[in-house]
């Protein structure tokens, strides 16, 4: 736990001298673009380093070696084409099965998409990290690396999408599917979320949230469809009920309601409005996404896996949030900012406390240098 609150710490505390990518065009060649390079050279590193020296640190790292051993093997695995061409082409340059270069370099493609993301994207660098670590995204990127790097790839080509470059941005997204299929639910979710909504779009989506809540067996039917590996397995059971994802979507559309009041206009009228921001389409996807999100925690919480879907909705808010505290005065701004980084920083503690349990298990943490791997299934079975 201390290794995990020092990273963090260490990483926020740099970020006070890191960029936006704007920020960092204004001041090239000055002292505060070098103290920014430093920046995200020191955060890369304080994130590469543990991530990749770990060794059954996640809740399905031996999972993924069994999987990767698999793959070698030319056996049946449920994983997807992109990541078992990535196993075979670092297994077959390195001659042996080495699965610690495996995650070590997706680990290191993640942390770069997504530090690049919020360099790219946000309006305060700082905020937006800061709320990157404490809501858990980079530590949670331990278990479930394909579905990560999935993630990483489509929060970074969201600037593509927003900037209406839908040809890199979908190219992209078909790479990400390649690690994790979940990944295509964007080009539905995403448009959606960008076009101006109206009374019929309202309507339907309520009748879509009814038809959800009602006949959870029939969408359960579906997803096993879509997933026949999910079949009888611990990912159909238990509930995907998530009250904190719930209250986090409530408080930013609080929020989006004090900062649309604070220019003098009405929520209503704005979201219903051809468009929220002729200059500012992204202010109206990041709505749009959070409303989503909320109905499908709210709808779908029958579905355990709902989190895979809710994190492409979400995770754009560490760019909302921002862009709506700049809107606030200066007083109100300050008052705001110290809410959400006292809300932050409550979430990692119970973040941290929830660390040992069987969903996550980050603690303990394993080094390859102390520590050596149990058997995998597949030793086990031989």
């Amino acid at each position: 736990m201390i290794l995990y609150i020092s990273i963090a710490l260490l990483t926020v505390l740099a970020a006070r001298w890191g960029l936006t990518k704007r920020e960092y065009r204004e001041e090239r060649g000055t002292r505060a673009a070098a103290m920014s390079r430093i920046a995200y050279a020191l955060i890369f590193l304080a994130l590469f380093i543990p991530a990749a020296l770990r060794s059954n640190t996640g809740n399905d790292y031996l999972k993924y070696v069994d999987f990767m051993h698999l793959i070698r093997s030319n056996a049946y695995v449920p994983t997807e084409t992109g990541f078992n061409t990535f196993v075979r082409a670092v297994y077959a340059a390195s001659g042996y099965e080495n699965y610690l270069l495996v995650f070590a370099l997706l680990s290191a493609m993640t942390i770069a998409l997504f530090l690049a993301a919020v360099r790219d994207q946000s309006v305060d660098f700082f905020l937006s990290f800061f709320l990157f670590m404490t809501l858990g995204y980079y530590f949670q990127s331990y278990s479930t690396v394909r579905y990560y790097f999935a993630l990483a790839i489509v929060i970074y080509s969201l600037k593509f999408f927003l900037n209406r470059e839908y040809v890199p941005f979908l190219l992209l997204v078909l790479l990400a599917a390649g690690f994790h299929k979940s990944v295509l639910v964007v080009l539905i979710l995403y448009p959606l979320a960008l076009i101006p909504w109206n009374a019929v779009i309202y309507l339907c989506g309520a009748a879509l949230c009814a038809a959800f809540a009602a006949f959870p067996d029939f969408w359960l039917k579906v997803v096993v469809k879509l997933y026949p590996s999910y079949e009888d397995t611990e990912y159909l059971s238990g509930s995907g009920f998530n009250p904190a994802a719930i209250a986090r979507c409530a408080a930013v559309l609080i929020l989006a309601i004090i900062a649309a009041g604070v220019n003098g206009e009405s929520f209503s009228r704005k979201i219903h409005r051809e468009k929220i921001s002729a200059s500012d389409p992204a202010e109206r996807f990041y709505l749009h996404s959070t409303v989503l999100a909320l109905a499908i925690y709210a709808f779908c919480s029958f579905l355990p896996i709902i989190s895979r879907i809710g994190y492409y909705l979400t995770m754009p808010q560490i760019f909302y949030i921002p862009l709506l505290l700049r809107k606030l005065p200066d007083r109100k701004r300050k008052v705001f900012t110290g809410l959400v980084m006292l809300a932050g920083t409550a979430y990692f503690i119970l973040l941290l406390r929830r660390m040992s349990s069987d969903g996550l298990r980050l603690l303990p943490y394993h080094s390859f240098l102390f520590y050596d791997l149990p058997k995998i299934l597949s030793e086990m079975r031989d």
